[in-house]
């Protein structure tokens, strides 16, 4: 993997490009990788922060959304995969994409990881069902946020905006809306909740963090994860992975202040909450 500072060219592509480029790629384990897991989340819970952490351990593979093939087309390509009309690669070849995925982001102790929502799961479960079977991990990450309420207001305005990242160009306004951010709260609890139905069918007994405590106390928590892992933490393994900016402005303190007030009589929020 290449770890030296970029040219200019490859500083002006946005950080999440990077993330999924050959110059990103391990490609130093020829196998099956010894070790798995799912980072298993929910939109807004700081997963992308997560997967880099993970990553820059050197020890826990490259964790991105490699089955969320909207987001991955510059992937496929240049892996030589064509995405079908139904925006899935063929079922057919799936099971060769995921060796192709497994040798360039496995790290060189032999661990896998991806990064995996909800919509994903249901989407394989519903189009490949006995791809699941192929892609199940040794061990499961589950990155929840505790503050819901900033996660709902985080979560309305990305998916109007259709910005999910710092750092992108003419991102667009939008307007505070307090049916949306109730319905993006609504949203987060019924992810939560379908998660824990596939932990509960699978078997799955996660390892469970929280963004709070992975912003607050990072090593604490990575080292937590290597150990639960069987991986032993080592400092001289750690690389250069780039880190993606922090979304954060004053736009999110309003709306929490406003939200909270409208909210006050609204006996279904405060159910959500709890």
């Amino acid at each position: 993997m290449i770890a030296s500072t970029p040219h200019k060219a490859i500083q002006d592509v946005h950080v999440t490009n990077r993330l999924y480029s050959a110059e990103m790629d391990f490609n130093c384990f020829g196998q099956d990788p010894i070790g798995s897991y799912m980072l298993a989340t929910i939109p807004r819970s700081g997963s992308t922060y997560c997967a880099i952490r993970l990553w820059q351990t050197g020890l826990l593979g490259a964790p991105m959304e490699y089955l969320n093939f909207r987001v991955i087309g510059s992937l496929l390509r240049r892996l030589g995969y064509q995405v079908s009309d139904m925006g899935y690669v063929p079922i057919q070849m799936m099971s060769a994409y995921w060796s192709d995925i497994q040798r360039l982001r496995s790290s060189a102790n032999g661990m896998f990881g991806y990064k995996m929502f909800t919509s994903n799961y249901v989407a394989i479960a519903r189009h490949s069902p006995n791809f699941l079977k192929e892609i199940t991990p040794q061990y499961v990450v589950y990155l929840t946020r505790q503050d819901v309420i900033g996660q709902a207001i985080s979560y309305s305005r990305a998916l109007r905006s259709k910005v999910w990242f710092a750092g992108v160009a003419d991102t667009p306004a939008v307007d505070y809306d307090y049916a949306h951010i109730k319905d993006a709260l609504c949203s987060i609890g019924e992810q939560k909740a379908a998660w824990e139905r596939v932990f509960e069918m699978t078997g799955a007994e996660p390892i469970r963090i929280t963004y709070e405590d992975l912003m607050t106390t990072s090593s604490t928590v990575i080292d937590h994860i290597l150990n639960a892992m069987g991986v032993k933490p080592d400092e001289s393994r750690a690389i250069s992975v780039p880190m993606i900016d922090r979304q954060t402005d004053g736009v999110s303190k309003e709306w929490r202040e406003r939200f909270t007030e409208d909210s006050l009589d609204d006996a279904e929020v405060e159910a959500i909450q709890v």
